[in-house]
C-alpha cells in the first residue's frame, strides 16, 4: 500500500530503506528509485533519437543535443581530440545525464518522506535518491574506473596501459614501489568518486528535511534558497564526477602513448577537481 506521508517530525536517513523482497534480494526506495531514474533516462534518449534530423531540432531533442555538444567540448580537452571525445561521449554522457536527472528528481515533493510504502517494518519512504545512497554512488564509482581501466587498455594496449603505473622501466624498486602506490590510488579514486557525491545530496536531502519541517506553515520561503542551491549542486557535482574520470582516461592513454613522462606526475587537473568541495 502507497499513501502521502505525515509525520510529527523531519524524516532524516543515511541509509536506503528496506521496501520489499524479491527472490532473497532486498529491494531498498533506493533501488526502485534508481531503476525509474534510469528507465526515464532511457525513454527521453530514444525520443530524443527519433527525432534527431539534419534541420534544427525543438523540445527535448534540442536539449538532448545541446547536452551532447556540451560532454563533447567537456571532455574534448581531457582527452586530448575532438574524435575521441565525439568517440567516448556516450558513455561519460550517460554519467553526467544520470547524476543530473537523479539528482533534480530528488527535489520533487514526492520524494523522501513525500510517499511511503507500508511494510513489515512500518511506513518506509518509498523513493530516495540513488545518489544518496552510498552503495549507489560506489556501484557508479566502480563501473566507471572499471571503464576508465578497460578503454585505456583499448587505447594503449596492455603493456602502454601498465607504462602509466610503472613507467617503461618496471624492474626499477623505485618505479615497482611507486607503480604499486599507483595501482592502490585506483582504490583511493573510487572513494573519492563515491563519497563526494554521497555527501553532497545526502547532506541536501537532509537540509531540505529538516528546513521544511521548521517552516511547516511557509514552507515554500523556507526551503526555496535550499532548493535552489540543490539545484546548482546537482550540476556541479554530476559536472566534477564526469570530468574526473575523462581525465583519468585521458592521463592514461597520455602515459600510454608517451614513454617519456613520468606515470606518477600529478596531473594539475585532476589536482584541481579532487580538491574540489561543495560545502552545504
Amino acid at each position: 500500500m502507497v499513501g502521502f506521508a505525515s509525520e510529527d517530525g523531519p524524516h532524516i536517513a543515511l541509509t536506503p530503506e528496506k521496501v520489499t523482497e524479491v527472490a532473497g534480494l532486498t529491494i531498498s526506495n533506493s533501488f526502485i528509485y534508481g531503476f525509474l531514474t534510469a528507465a526515464l533516462l532511457v525513454v527521453i534518449l530514444f525520443i530524443a533519437k527519433s527525432k534527431v534530423h539534419l534541420k534544427a531540432a525543438r523540445g527535448i531533442t534540442q536539449i538532448v543535443e545541446i547536452l551532447v555538444e556540451f560532454v563533447i567540448g567537456l571532455i574534448e580537452s581531457p582527452l586530448g581530440s575532438r574524435a575521441k571525445a565525439v568517440k567516448y561521449a556516450p558513455i561519460f554522457g550517460t554519467f553526467l545525464l544520470f547524476i543530473i536527472i537523479s539528482n533534480l528528481l530528488g527535489l520533487l515533493p514526492i520524494v523522501g518522506p513525500g510517499v511511503y510504502a507500508n511494510t513489515a517494518e512500518g511506513q518506509t519512504p518509498l523513493f530516495r535518491p540513488f545518489t544518496a545512497d552510498l552503495n549507489g554512488t560506489i556501484a557508479m564509482s566502480v563501473i566507471a574506473i572499471i571503464i576508465v581501466q578497460y578503454l585505456s587498455i583499448k587505447e594503449s594496449g596492455f603493456l602502454g596501459h601498465l607504462k602509466h603505473y610503472f613507467t617503461d622501466k618496471p624492474l626499477n624498486p623505485i618505479n615497482t614501489f611507486i607503480g604499486i602506490l599507483e595501482v592502490l590510488g585506483e582504490l583511493t579514486r573510487i572513494m573519492s568518486l563515491s563519497l563526494r557525491l554521497f555527501l553532497n545530496t545526502a547532506v541536501g536531502e537532509i537540509l531540505i528535511s529538516v528546513f521544511a519541517y521548521i517552516g511547516k506553515d511557509f514552507r515554500s520561503f523556507t526551503i526555496l534558497p535550499i532548493v535552489t542551491f540543490e539545484i546548482l549542486v546537482a550540476g556541479i557535482q554530476a559536472y566534477v564526477f564526469t570530468m574526473l574520470c575523462a581525465t583519468y582516461l585521458g592521463l592514461a592513454i597520455s602515459h600510454g602513448h608517451d614513454d617519456e613522462q613520468p606515470a606518477h606526475e600529478v596531473d594539475p587537473v585532476v589536482s584541481a577537481l579532487e580538491g574540489e568541495v561543495v560545502s552545504h
